[in-house]
C-alpha cells in the first residue's frame, strides 16, 4: 500500500466511523510523521519504516472486521 492510499484509507475510515479513537490517533500521528519528510522521499520512508507494520496491525484487522460485518448484513437480509 502506498502512502497516498493509506491516507485515503484513513479518510474513508474517518467518514464511516469503522475504527476506534486510538487507531485514529495512531494513523493521524503516522501521517504527520511521514509528512515531515520531503515529499520526494515520503514513499520510500513510508515503505521502509511503517508500511508492513501498519498493514499487519491496523489495516488488515479492520478490513477483516468490515468484511465480516458486510457478510452478516447480507446474511441477515435474507
Amino acid at each position: 500500500m502506498k502512502f497516498k492510499q493509506f491516507t485515503n484509507w484513513c479518510n474513508e475510515r474517518a467518514c464511516d466511523g469503522c475504527w476506534g479513537m486510538l487507531t485514529a490517533m495512531a494513523c493521524i500521528d503516522l501521517i504527520g510523521e511521514v509528512k515531515k519528510v520531503p515529499f520526494w522521499k515520503r514513499e520510500k520512508f513510508w515503505k521502509e519504516n511503517y508500511e508492513q507494520q501498519v498493514l499487519e496491525e491496523i489495516i488488515n484487522p479492520i478490513e477483516k472486521k468490515l468484511e465480516e460485518m458486510k457478510k452478516n448484513v447480507k446474511n441477515n437480509a435474507r
